[in-house]
């Protein structure tokens, strides 16, 4: 997913859990199935996978939607490059990456027009999200693998992360540089919902969990020392968000208006949730209780 530098000192298992609220200020319609978005402060970018809920089927109409800051849809179609099914995406020094099926896309985010690409087919077809490490270094999440991949941006070249546990269904991502920290999720295992949180040790490539909260988890991000990670719940319209402190592991249930139809990756600017409901086909921004820091 995305790349922040920020010092944290210690995480733990969850205490308990309680609820705190936060408010949806509006909600964008219209989409088929959006999986992704990613914002560069200026606009937002959307990855719609296409008509039909299958993000495996190499159909050709995927799509990135361009949108002011406000919502509004400036392009539809902005990439100007065949898309099957894109999902995870990452901006980088002027760069738009975007993962289709089994291939990682570099697309300059001026002209919308594709820069190269970087083949995985011979170890996935359903590559999930993207973190940005510095200028030369990406990880990709593989879900159908359970694997995770470090992306060399300079011979244009991957190789695995073998990490002590198996992450089951690892979807979303997210770099604390300082503290040499890959913050992950999964989604889990013979569709159940035992997809697990936590984070994997660059330097011994170990996994520590940040909760023992299990569920369908996707999009992930950290935002003033909060964890937030959403999680499906179910195949239907009862997504929730969570809220994690890196401090205390006390975790929270971020309260809606109403629960979510799959929400799944996405982006937070200017303590605003930027999130895609993937099954309903919604884009929700969500302004996040400014002292949600302090209760936790």
């Amino acid at each position: 997913m995305k790349s922040k530098i920020i010092l944290l000192p210690f995480t733990v298992l969850m205490l308990n859990i309680f609820n705190t609220s936060a408010q949806i200020t509006k909600t964008i319609t219209g989409f088929h199935h959006v999986e992704s978005v990613a914002t560069d402060g200026k606009y937002i970018y959307a990855a719609d996978i296409g008509n039909e809920l299958n993000p495996a089927a190499k159909d050709g109409d995927g799509q990135i939607v361009k949108l002011d800051k406000k919502g509004n849809i400036l392009e539809a179609s902005f990439v100007k490059e065949k898309l099957n099914a894109p999902k995870g995406l990452a901006i980088n020094k002027g760069i738009l990456f975007l993962n289709d099926i089994d291939r990682l896309v570099a697309v300059d985010l001026n002209l919308g027009t594709k820069l190269y690409e970087i083949d995985f087919s011979k170890d996935s077809s359903f590559l999930n999200d993207i973190a940005v490490w510095d200028n030369n270094t990406l990880y990709v999440s593989a879900t159908d693998k359970s694997k995770l991949f470090k992306v060399n941006l300079m011979d244009k070249n991957y190789t695995e992360i073998k990490t002590d546990i198996t992450i089951s269904g690892i979807n979303g991502l997210y770099c604390t540089r300082n503290a040499n920290r890959l913050y992950v999720n999964g989604f889990g295992s013979d569709d159940k919902p035992n997809g697990i949180i936590g984070y994997i040790n660059l330097k011994d490539n170990k996994f520590t969990k940040v909760t023992s909260l299990e569920g369908y988890f996707d999009g992930i991000y950290i935002n003033r020392d909060v964890l937030y990670v959403s999680n499906w719940v179910a195949f239907e319209k009862k997504g929730v968000l969570m809220a994690i402190s890196l401090y205390t592991g006390k975790c929270i249930k971020v309260k809606e208006i109403e629960p979510i139809s799959g929400p799944a990756d996405f982006a937070i600017y200017n303590d605003e949730l930027i999130l895609p409901a993937m099954m309903s086909g919604e884009i929700h921004f969500i302004k996040l209780d400014s002292s949600l820091t302090l209760k936790l």
